[in-house]
């Protein structure tokens, strides 16, 4: 069983780090599940389900399709299925802090019985983004269906983020009041996410209110997960917790504890870099150079002082390590390098300094 939460947080967080890409960056996984799940308006089921994923970027677009097959008691079967689209544009300076960001989200479900739903949503976001902390403000506007229903539901309204990490733990926050049937459906959710060793965790909450008169009561939810990678293709997933009704498909709410098997390319990892046995800046011809091996990587990115913190993409030379043309004044710069649009890392053999938020900051040298 996949259930579609609250849209727009996690591609929010993850296009925060989407730069210029020479390369495509592409992942894929499949969950097969076992879950037990009790929505509001029925007793306790259990199901089985297979459940792909896909993921894609390249530049300025990250795209993601979802699929889940489920089969409930007494032979019932289910059907889901989305697609998420992010644009994320740079209208200022390469070194500009500010990103414009455009999403497209579609989607719907089909059960045996015949019923069926439908789903559009489109935001457009402004963000900010510094180096452990960033936020954005937007708009949104989302459309629902289902068969029981000759009407397309409609709801507008602002939405508004803030994600921040340290070392390996990520957090974001996302406030979206909904302007749906004459009235607002304020709705806030929070999520955080860890990763210490083998295992990688995720908690989410959230909170909807029902406006008095609306015949919609307030609800809450929450969960959490943990997946234990066996090797880098292969992990074992254990989630539960709650999801609050959906107000424009018609989908009820529900609690569910699912156990499943994940089958993937590679687990997303940070990248080993090995000394190149050179130095890492130099000139050629008076024109400067960084130079870094990054083995297994698809997209490598900048990010220093000098560049106020801001990524600046890196480009692969021909004999697989990562350069950028730079010119540098002597002095001494602080840097890292982003490994996929997700990884801060230090190349091995830098000199590191404590960069005050529980992680390490490379020391280049520029004599």
């Amino acid at each position: 069983m996949r259930r579609h939460g609250p849209i727009g947080l996690g591609t929010a967080v993850f296009a925060l780090a989407i730069g210029h890409a020479p390369a495509d960056a592409q992942r894929w996984q499949v969950d097969a599940s076992g879950t037990r799940v009790h929505f509001d308006t029925l007793s306790a089921l259990h199901s089985a389900s297979l459940a792909p994923l896909l993921e894609w970027q390249r530049g300025i677009t990250y795209a993601t399709l979802s699929s889940g097959l489920t089969g409930f008691e007494r032979s019932q079967l289910s059907m889901q299925g989305r697609g998420d689209l992010s644009l994320l544009l740079n209208p200022f300076s390469p070194l500009s802090p500010v990103r414009l960001e455009v999403v497209g989200i579609a989607g719907g479900t089909y059960h045996s019985s015949n019923f069926r739903t439908a789903m559009t949503r489109g935001e457009g976001r402004l963000h900010v983004v510094g180096r452990h902390v960033g936020g954005w403000l937007g708009g949104v506007a989302a459309t629902g269906w289902t068969s029981h229903e000759a009407s397309l539901a409609v709801a507008r309204g602002p939405t508004a983020g803030l994600w921040g990490r340290y070392a390996r733990t990520r957090v974001a926050a996302l406030f979206t009041p909904l302007w749906f049937q004459g009235s607002w459906f304020p709705e806030v959710e929070g999520r955080l996410s860890a990763t210490a060793g083998p295992l990688d965790l995720v908690g989410y909450g959230g909170w909807r209110h029902g406006p008095a008169g609306s015949g919609v009561d307030a609800a809450s939810w929450g969960g959490a997960s943990a997946a234990w990678w066996l090797v880098n293709q292969a992990a074992v997933v254990l989630i539960g917790g709650s999801y609050a009704p959906d107000l424009l498909q018609g989908l009820p709410g529900g609690r569910y504890l699912s156990l499943a098997v994940r089958v993937t390319r590679r687990r997303p990892a940070e990248p080993s870099i090995k000394p190149l046995g050179r130095p890492v800046y130099g000139k050629t011809d008076g024109a400067g150079w960084l130079r870094f091996g990054v083995p297994g990587a698809v997209r490598v990115e900048l990010v220093g002082d000098w560049t106020n913190w801001q990524p600046v993409a890196m480009q692969r030379a021909p004999d697989g390590t990562w350069e950028l043309r730079m010119t540098l004044a002597p002095g001494v710069y602080r840097f890292n390098l982003v490994v996929n649009g997700d990884r801060w890392i230090v190349p091995k053999g830098v000199a590191t300094v404590d960069d005050g938020f529980g992680g390490e900051t490379g020391v280049l040298i520029v004599p």
